[in-house]
């Protein structure tokens, strides 16, 4: 993997050992870029930003690719731009996320491409973790990774959590080491080595009925690569998705074994189908009730706002 090699006043930076102290270290780092596909994301995006570039010292650029925006979500990126150099702004004009991701990927220059959502809002030390896991796998181990997403601003945070353990695939408590191998990526928080997305560029699917980020990994593992799991990083995602309709949810989830059939993995096809989604639809249905229930005007559940009208998400 190629590598920057620092200054003597950057590379000699003390840095505390396993016993305390500290040691100077000349351990060269690589380049490190985040790729971010917007569209219509004016308030997201800001919060995204916000988070970004709170860790800029260790991002080498942010890619933030223009899908054909029709709110102010550009004019919130320009503000950004105007105080940090280091964001770039590039435009896919074919309308969908596959695009706007392979645009966003193929213009990146770092050595590590980080690909997350315009809403995904990324911890403290997220930029140095990812870099030192991948400086430490000096043998190439890994050509991927990836961690966990936990929606936020929910007005019942935890009361699903039991549930969701016992089901997601993902969830921190089913991870036995600090670092698993998973078939698959996920999108809002998810790095490639450069040299990995370029070995899968031609084989990644442009459809748009299936989950872009599962059929990464899939090909990822198909040439040859390993999928790394943190399951310690975690970012923050909107919970839009989880106020959809039924019917909407349902078609949206059924891309999952569609993924999986997509790539000749019948077991997973007919696990996901047959055990994961109806699991994830009696959730739903739950959630989806606390949802219509809570009224966020007064912060509390009303039965009142059971019966008001509202309007479903459109989803991209």
């Amino acid at each position: 993997m190629n590598t920057t090699e620092l200054s003597p006043a950057e590379s000699d930076v003390a840095r505390p050992n396993s016993a305390g102290s500290t040691v100077a270290s000349a351990t060269t780092f690589p380049t490190f870029s985040v790729v971010i596909p917007i569209y219509n994301e004016e308030v997201a995006i800001r919060h995204c930003l916000d988070r970004l570039t709170a860790q800029i010292d260790d991002i080498t650029e942010i890619v933030v690719v223009d899908n054909n925006s029709t709110d102010d979500g550009m004019s919130v990126v320009a503000e950004f731009r105007a105080r940090f150099p280091q964001i770039r702004v590039v435009t896919a004009t074919e309308q969908g996320l596959v695009h706007a991701r392979n645009v966003g990927l193929d213009a990146a220059a770092g050595d590590l491409i980080a690909r997350i959502d315009a809403d995904t809002r990324v911890p403290e030390q997220w930029a140095r973790t990812i870099i030192d896991f991948f400086v430490a796998d000096g043998a190439g181990e890994w050509a991927s990774m990836c961690g966990r997403g936990e929606a936020y601003g929910l007005p019942f945070a935890g009361r699903f959590d039991r549930w969701k353990i016992a089901i997601h695939p993902l969830s921190k408590r089913r991870a036995h080491r600090t670092v698993t191998e998973l078939p698959v990526l996920y999108g809002s928080n998810m790095v490639l080595r450069r040299e990995t997305w370029h070995r899968i560029r031609d084989r990644v699917s442009m459809r748009r009925d299936i989950f872009e980020d599962v059929d990464m990994g899939l090909c990822v593992t198909e040439t040859g690569g390993r999928n790394a799991f943190l399951a310690d990083l975690t970012v923050g995602v909107s919970p839009r998705r989880m106020e959809s309709p039924m019917g909407e949810f349902v078609r949206y989830m059924s891309f999952l074994p569609r993924t999986f059939a997509l790539h000749r993995r019948y077991g997973f096809t007919v696990g996901s189908a047959s055990v994961y989604l109806p699991a994830l639809v009696v959730m739903h249905a739950g959630r989806l009730m606390m949802f219509r229930l809570y009224d966020p005007e007064v912060e509390r559940f009303t039965v009142r706002k059971l019966f008001t009208a509202r309007s479903g998400r459109v989803l991209p």
